[in-house]
């Protein structure tokens, strides 16, 4: 019994979060951006007439712009689902790589400007694909077939690993959006600190560790069912909305 408490212990320690990333950071940019008349009448047609056109182009413009990323973002995601489907619970260095490409083409269409204060970020979510090793270790050794993480009023980080035979592994902690030196958000860094984990063994019981480890992710895509972060162990988290 102690063995495996201290087997825990071991992975405790060295978990920062199931879904806590580091990032060199994918920061996303966007992009944001009349005739001389004889007759005053033909003038001030001439001028709603032209004011109505680029109007009108503008709007054909951006919606063409806008259907044409939905599709591109679509696509992505599909690619994106399918690697994490094959790759579950694996992080091999051609994997990782296929994954940071998906990442670098998704990050500059991100849906979502400030992801680390949006009301988006606040719900349950469950991992698609990681790349932290603790995490890994249940889903490769049959422990664990699901991995869960629910953020809450934007002050609640709750990490859960149900085990297939009952009990599990859970870490809760606060949550607050990183503030530079002027006290200002830059929208993508959520702050983390653990303030307890519990380990459930059914029948052998549960036991209660102390807080441990604290840090940041950057959420670098945002969007009603994708969540992609990076966090400050250079390792990445991709979850879906449940």
């Amino acid at each position: 019994m102690s063995v495996l408490v201290n087997l825990f212990l071991v992975l405790l320690a060295s978990m920062p979060a199931v879904s806590c990333f580091s990032s060199s950071s994918l920061h996303s940019s966007k992009l944001l951006h009349q005739h001389q008349h004889t007759s005053k009448t033909t003038a001030t047609t001439t001028q709603l007439y032209s004011s109505s056109f680029n109007l009108n182009f503008l709007d054909s413009l951006f919606s063409s712009n806008n259907n044409s990323n939905k599709s591109q973002i679509q696509q992505l995601k599909t690619q994106l689902y399918t690697t994490c489907q094959s790759s579950y619970g694996i992080s091999t260095p051609p994997i990782r790589t296929s994954i940071e490409s998906l990442i670098s083409q998704l990050q500059p269409l991100n849906p979502t400007p400030y992801p680390s204060t949006s009301k988006l970020l606040q719900r349950k979510w469950i991992v698609l694909w990681t790349s932290e090793k603790e995490i890994n270790f249940f889903l490769e050794k049959g422990i664990s077939t699901r991995i869960e993480q629910r953020l809450s009023d934007g002050k609640v980080l709750e990490n859960w690993i149900p085990f297939v035979r009952g009990g599990g592994f859970g870490v809760t902690g606060s949550i607050q959006p990183a503030v530079n030196d002027s006290g200002s958000s830059d929208g993508l860094r959520t702050e983390f600190k653990f303030q307890k984990a519990e380990l459930d063994i059914g029948k052998w019981g549960t036991y209660n560790f102390p807080p441990l480890g604290e840090g940041w992710f950057d959420t670098v895509y945002l969007d009603e069912e994708l969540r992609i972060d990076l966090n400050s162990r250079n390792d990445i988290l991709i979850c879906r909305g449940e």
